[in-house]
């Protein structure tokens, strides 16, 4: 058997293994439940998919995003390792494929999200199934006190009781100690081994300043590192494309991600940013999770994360090549009011919750002690019409819905039209025989989509139109005619989120929202959101305070916003300003080179202007020689 370094070498082509890789690898391979918090770039994936090549079996990695899903299994397919996924949004028929595919066909890894495994069809294989190693990724959203829980996490211990002797890894990127604890004692750890990796980034300057010009502050420093590649994080769509439209009339180059455009669109922005093409970023916080790109030189957060945990994760995208990054986050007074409305917003009164579930039910022709497992495409638009409340409150009421474990949001992303053939090949060509005008489409499935008869295969319509001479409109009548006459399974393209009912719609909508999701998570978003006031405007160590909430310890980092001022503890701040000014700088600039605030800076730009010390040429700043 080849040793885990031949292995590393041959499917990841590296010599070495990172910090904690290698102890974990090997605690896994003996057969241990493994916990595992590495911060973001510490590569988590690796850890457990190494000793899944070398166990015999099946490795099962319950994850909590669709996109991050399919990722792993595109990149562990093109390494020539077998691995496939199932999540809300499958017909049952595709789950069933998958299924059966994994259980019969050698595959080494099954992704599956945590509402998946709570259903009929998936315990019923996985009891039958040769498991090797049950993956818990993001664990944090197994907890109550962490920033992402899942009702649904809480069931996965539940698979121990039909596999009591297979081992159970878990990973997170972010955990105080309480989450901590509370992961360890959900998952009912057996023979544990722990593995903590610090979570300081000493190459990474975490520099906080308020702003009354957070959009002028970005423009001023993505124009002084035009060469460097970067991320902004934005809270909405809007400030997505109201700030990439701003970067594009500078002339920078930027491109844009969000949950609103399409998956083509999204690959596009990615690929043209991965590969160095477009140099920032400007995105939500669905651009990110799995994606490891060592050279980001800056992430600036444009509207501050939601929570402590985010923030972090999503600054610490910076640097991962450990050469020098900077984290840099800009707020104003309608951020701080927009934390402290926060939990108001997230958390509808229950009786609106219930007005929602009941439209949708109506909507959806769903009838009391029915729906139980079935999916349905989600429009968010005409349920706001029909239950006459506003967007934000439905949204948030259905993940209200979710938490509650009554239903599954999957975010709108791009599903492609898929086809299956559904019979054997001498009943296709006995099919064919007595429908010669269905043949031509027929054999190009089976000649063009190699597997097909076996794995629902993505098809695209114009390519086929084109290759087959006719118009979409009547092929998209033919696959209709082959699916009604059982010959293949057809499903067409969506765009749309999708709804999963995870439990019977109970008889007049009588359900009650569990005391932790309407209490102590609540209590607990109220927390987490102070916590980051706290952080936005207190004056410690931003590092300090950050691995503070983290439950670890350290010193003054020296290179934030706040101790670069005191450390430098100008008694003549005017007067290194205006050194500095000697090179074309910009006031944003002038804020990261001396960690004075925005306020102290622009006073000194007016007052040496007025002076005739200076002069300004657009956005820049020069000393009068």
């Amino acid at each position: 058997m080849d040793t885990i370094k031949n292995i590393l070498k041959k499917y990841w082509g590296f010599e070495t293994f990172r910090p904690n890789q290698e102890d974990i690898v090997n605690d896994i391979l003996k057969g241990q439940d493994v916990f595992a918090l590495l911060p973001t770039g510490g590569g988590k994936s690796l850890c457990y998919q190494l000793p899944g090549l070398v166990k015999d079996g099946l490795t099962i990695v319950i994850s909590p995003l669709i996109s991050l899903m399919q990722d792993q299994v595109k990149q562990l397919n093109e390494k020539g390792i077998k691995a496939t996924c199932i999540y809300s949004g499958l017909s049952y028929r595709e789950i069933d494929t998958a299924l059966d595919n994994v259980r019969f066909g050698d595959y080494k890894f099954l992704y599956v999200s945590p509402e998946r495994i709570q259903t009929r069809i998936f315990i019923e294989r996985f009891k039958l199934m040769n498991i090797a190693l049950i993956v818990v990724d993001e664990a944090h959203c197994i907890s109550q006190w962490g920033h992402d829980f899942r009702p649904a996490y809480k069931k996965i211990n539940e698979l121990r009781t039909h596999k009591p002797n297979v081992p159970i890894a878990a990973f997170t990127a972010t955990a105080t100690n309480q989450t901590k604890t509370d992961i360890i004692q959900q998952l009912e750890f057996r023979k544990l081994a722990t593995h903590e990796a610090p979570f300081t980034r000493e190459n990474i300057a975490y520099r906080i300043y308020h702003s009354e010009a957070k959009s002028s502050r970005i423009i001023e420093f993505c124009s002084s590192v035009k060469n460097s590649t970067g991320i902004v994080y934005c809270q909405t769509r809007k400030s997505v494309k109201e700030l990439t439209k701003l970067l594009y009339r500078e002339k920078l180059s930027c491109g844009a991600y969000h949950g609103g455009m399409s998956k083509e669109e999204r690959e596009k922005s990615m690929v043209s940013w991965m590969s160095g093409s477009t140099k920032i970023m400007i995105a939500t916080n669905a651009f990110g999770m799995g994606i490891d790109k060592s050279d980001v030189r800056f992430v600036i957060h444009y509207e501050i994360s939601d929570s402590i945990e985010a923030y972090f994760q999503e600054a610490g995208r910076a640097g991962r090549d450990q050469k020098n990054a900077i984290a840099l986050a800009f707020f104003n007074q309608e951020d701080l009011d927009r934390l402290e409305k926060n939990p108001v917003i997230k958390f509808p009164p229950a009786e609106m919750v219930k007005k929602v579930y009941t439209t949708m039910c109506s909507k959806l022709k769903i009838a009391y002690g029915s729906g139980k497992d079935e999916v349905h495409e989600l429009e968010l638009k005409s349920l706001c019409e029909a239950s006459k409340l506003d967007a934000l409150v439905v949204f948030n009421s259905l993940k209200l819905l979710e938490l509650n474990g009554m239903i599954s949001v999957s975010d709108g992303f791009y599903n492609p039209t898929r086809v299956k053939i559904m019979v054997e090949m001498t009943t296709l060509y006995d099919f064919e025989v007595h429908h010669e005008k269905l043949k031509p489409l027929t054999q190009y499935l089976i000649r063009k989509l190699p597997g097909i008869f076996e794995n629902y295969k993505k098809i695209d319509l114009n390519q086929i139109s084109a290759f087959l001479k006719t118009d979409k409109k009547t092929l998209h009548e033919k696959l209709g005619n082959l699916q009604k006459l059982g010959i293949i399974d057809y499903i067409p393209y969506s765009k749309q989120p999708s709804i999963s009912f995870l439990l019977e719609r109970p008889p007049n909508d009588a359900f009650i929202m569990f005391p932790e999701i309407y209490g102590k998570r609540k209590r607990n978003q109220i927390k987490q959101n102070k916590a980051v006031v706290q952080l936005l405007t207190g004056r410690e160590c931003n590092a300090k305070f950050v691995l503070k909430y983290f439950d670890q310890v350290t010193t003054d980092c020296g290179t934030c916003n706040h101790c670069v001022q005191k450390n430098q503890n100008y008694k003549n701040s005017e007067k290194k300003l205006l050194e500095l000014c000697r090179k074309k700088t910009t006031i944003s600039w002038l804020m990261n080179l001396t960690g004075m605030p925005e306020k102290s800076i622009n006073k000194f730009v007016n007052d040496a202007q007025n002076e005739e010390l200076i002069h300004i040429n657009g956005r820049w700043i020069q000393k009068n020689e």
